[in-house]
């Protein structure tokens, strides 16, 4: 959100505060919280934070020292805020209402871990609110046990809750105001138990203590309830600042804070074992839609096997903001349309900060790995390098390939042609030469081909990284196969010969004719929605697959528009895209 759009949509909510209680009147004192008080609430969260946003930048060393934590809780609040604005005011007229907005907009718009946790306590105070009998306020009472709730729900939303991160901050709140009956006494106490809370949380975990700094997520959570108490009181809480500490030290264990030593980076043929594994590269988070309990779990369970930082909550209203830090982003953005409906996808090179300042190359280019000689005049007419290869690059070719760019940032389109345990030792060697890498999750070449389509090399890096990689994960694909030998599939037992088609790793059709499996593949994924098909004709394939192809197209799903290439690759007869 730009700085133009957040300031409108802030003007609005405050325009509408200010029709709800009388220009120029200062809500002092309130016996309860309603929903004309939520909504100066947030406008004054979003405000304070917005003071404090570098300050607070400045102290994220935890869980990744990008320096960014003020600024995603920033960006979660701004979305909140507007959100309550953006429900009408016959739709906010309770407590309960403006609570429930709150909720929505923050997981909706959360950026960053601190961010998703934090939404988690404007649920717990939604949810109880909406329990509490009418809604008209929320009481001292209603506070406690909205922050208890909220505090269990972002602790249940975390892989593995540590101590002395925004979460001790907000048990200390949440426990700090029970048996507060009034709400502004209730603010009081939340707010003091915080502070006091978070300038503990420096002795309760190395990094913290090594750096000087008090937890980041915690600090933004202090902010926030100390403008709920000038909210309610028209008092203005003065805090000192949260700076780093003069006497820093090493920690209680000796650890310092992880910074990736690029003198010594293993070459790029070292074993994947020999490079760092503590320095996650992406961040990726992304709204689920469609999805049950069930799946949510199983994504939970598939992430925490290959990342960290995972934080999966939900809004209250069946939605999901999911979060999570790890070397294969496209394994995250593919869990994700496994469990449901998948929008608003974010992926962030970790190291990006620290690369600026290991002076790069000037320049962008986009790179992208092809297996077939046909779809080589694709992508570089779409104006991408091409690594040409015969099944898979080897992590030397790669590297090559990346160093001839010349570039300072290069976008790499694997295309299932790239092992990740290479693509993570590449990057990190990459770096050595001044250049950063920024891997799209491209596992087919249909994919990397929608991806490209969207380059713009004008556009910021971090703007043309994210439409790339959204158009990659809004491309599903299939690949028809021969199958080898005999062998016992998800569809049943498949001959030598048979034709496979392969969705999402699973075959899912097995045929003995290839054009009935072409057939097939494309209704199954046509069943979902489709605008345009993509097919890359293998080098294995005759013509009078693509034209069988074509035909079924045009007869069962004449709206579609289908479009075919000779790709001439050598592992799939055909590789199918649907967007």
């Amino acid at each position: 959100m730009s700085a133009a759009s957040s300031a409108a949509v802030l003007a609005d909510v405050r325009r509408g505060d200010r029709a709800a209680r009388g220009k120029g009147t200062t809500a002092v004192g309130d016996p309860g919280l309603d929903a004309a008080t939520v909504r100066r609430w947030a406008v004054s969260s979003v405000d304070a934070l917005a003071g404090r946003r570098r300050e607070i930048d400045a102290l994220n060393v935890f869980p990744v020292p990008d320096s960014d934590t003020g600024t995603n809780i920033l960006h979660t609040l701004t979305a909140a805020a507007g959100r309550i604005r953006g429900g009408g005011e016959s739709a906010v007229r309770t407590a309960a209402d403006a609570l429930r907005e709150l909720a929505a907009g923050s997981v909706d718009g959360a950026r960053g871990n601190s961010g998703v946790i934090l939404s988690q306590v404007f649920v717990g105070l939604a949810q109880e609110a909406a329990g509490g009998g009418p809604g008209d306020t929320l009481d001292g009472r209603g506070l406690s046990a909205g922050l208890t709730r909220g505090a269990r729900l972002a602790r249940s939303a975390v892989s593995m809750p540590m101590e002395g991160t925004v979460l001790t901050v907000i048990d200390a709140a949440a426990a700090g105001c029970a048996g507060e009956g009034a709400l502004d006494s209730a603010a009081r106490a939340a707010a003091e138990s915080a502070f006091e809370a978070l300038g503990r949380t420096t002795g309760q975990l190395d990094v913290l203590e090594a750096a000087g700094v008090v937890d980041a997520g915690g600090a933004g959570l202090l902010v926030i309830l100390d403008c709920l108490v000038e909210t309610l009181t028209g008092e203005r809480v003065h805090r000192p600042a949260f700076e780093r500490s003069v006497d820093a030290r090493l920690g209680r264990s000796g650890a310092a804070i992880a910074r990736l030593d690029l003198s010594d980076v293993a070459a790029a043929a070292a074993p994947a074992d020999r490079c760092s594994a503590s320095a996650d590269e992406y961040e990726v988070m992304y709204l689920l839609d469609d999805a049950d309990d069930a799946a949510v779990a199983a994504l939970r369970r598939r992430l925490e096997a290959t990342g960290n930082s995972v934080v999966i909550v939900g809004d209250g209203t069946g939605g999901w903001s999911v979060h999570v830090h790890l070397q294969d982003a496209g394994l995250a953005v593919d869990s994700g349309l496994e469990a449901g409906r998948i929008r608003k996808v974010r992926i962030t090179h970790l190291g990006v900060q620290q690369s600026r300042q290991t002076g790069l190359r000037p320049g962008r280019a986009v790179l992208a790995v092809v297996d077939g000689a046909g779809a080589v005049p694709l992508f570089e007419a779409a104006g991408a390098r091409v690594l040409s290869v015969d099944g898979t690059a080897s992590g030397s070719a790669l590297l090559a390939a990346i160093g001839e760019t010349d570039a300072g940032e290069v976008l790499v389109l694997p295309n299932g042609a790239v092992r990740s345990e290479d693509l993570v030792v590449v990057s990190a060697a990459a770096r050595r030469q001044g250049q950063q890498v920024l891997p799209l999750p491209c596992s087919s070449m249909v994919q990397g081909l929608a991806s490209i389509a969207v380059h713009d090399p004008h556009r910021p890096s971090s703007d043309d990284t994210y439409a790339m990689a959204e158009a990659a994960a809004a491309t599903r694909c299939a690949h028809l196969r021969v199958a080898e030998t005999r062998a016992l599939t998800w569809s049943g037992t498949c001959e030598p010969g048979d034709a496979l088609g392969v969705i999402g790793g699973e075959v899912m059709v097995v045929e003995p004719r290839a054009s009935t499996a072409v057939a097939t593949l494309l209704d199954l994924m046509l069943g979902t929605g489709g605008e345009l098909v993509t097919l890359l004709v293998g080098a294995a394939a005759d013509d009078a697959l693509a034209s069988a192809a074509r035909a079924h197209v045009d007869q069962r799903h004449p709206a579609v528009e289908l479009s075919v290439y000779p790709g001439l690759q050598s592992a799939d007869v055909l590789q199918i895209g649907v967007e």
